[in-house]
């Protein structure tokens, strides 16, 4: 009897201790303070490019976190990788098209796949939107919108808020604006996913 006491009672006491010494992530490390507003809703943005090869290796971290934040995680194209001149603008335009269509998810998965799956990279206006056919979105409807002023508007917005934020590389995971999560600081992790929404849960309350 005084051995399942003391039995319990150890358990009882690794219970407590695993509360009271919740993971640590520390600035500098595991996140930056950036010198931009903090917004004043709940936040979390993922920077990238389908050109990136990093970004298509990180999409299903992204996916766990679009499922752990719902109404807080976005995705935000940047214009920098291009394999040819000016289409890098053009991905940024025909993503921005896909979501305004709600069919972000869907263009993504096709042009990942293209670009690096099947290594067969996107170069063109003309393969574009056949990645946006495919997506759900007719060819006539995808050219006017590639050249529509709206759309066009809405690229130039994704990329002004990355420079606004000062992001020089993808992918690159902002919360609330104000915090920048270091990825190479959770190299050591053994569930990438949990680890980041451990961390963009404990920014999302500061």
């Amino acid at each position: 009897m005084r051995a399942l006491t003391l039995f319990v009672s150890l358990l009882c006491l690794v219970s407590i201790n695993a509360f009271a010494n919740p993971q640590e992530f520390v600035e500098g490390t595991h996140y930056e303070v950036l010198d931009t507003p903090k917004t004043t809703q709940p936040e979390i943005v993922e920077y990238f490019s389908l050109y990136c090869m990093a970004c298509f290796r990180f999409e299903p971290i992204a996916n766990d976190l679009k499922s752990a934040f719902p109404k807080s995680f976005r995705k935000s194209h940047m214009s920098g990788l291009s394999p040819q001149a000016n289409m890098g603008e053009k991905m940024t335009q025909a993503y921005a098209l896909a979501r305004f269509k709600n069919l972000a998810k869907q263009f993504n998965n096709i042009v990942f796949k293209t670009n690096f799956s099947d290594r067969n990279t996107i170069e063109t206006t003309e393969h574009l939107i056949t990645a946006l056919e495919k997506a759900g979105i007719n060819a006539e409807d995808a050219e006017t919108g590639l050249n529509s002023f709206s759309i066009k508007a809405r690229a130039r917005q994704m990329d002004k808020e990355a420079r606004d934020r000062n992001v020089r590389g993808t992918p690159t995971l902002i919360v609330n604006g104000k915090y920048k999560i270091n990825i190479n600081g959770f190299r050591n992790s053994n569930n990438l996913s949990d680890d980041l929404v451990a961390a963009i849960n404990m920014l999302l309350k500061k």
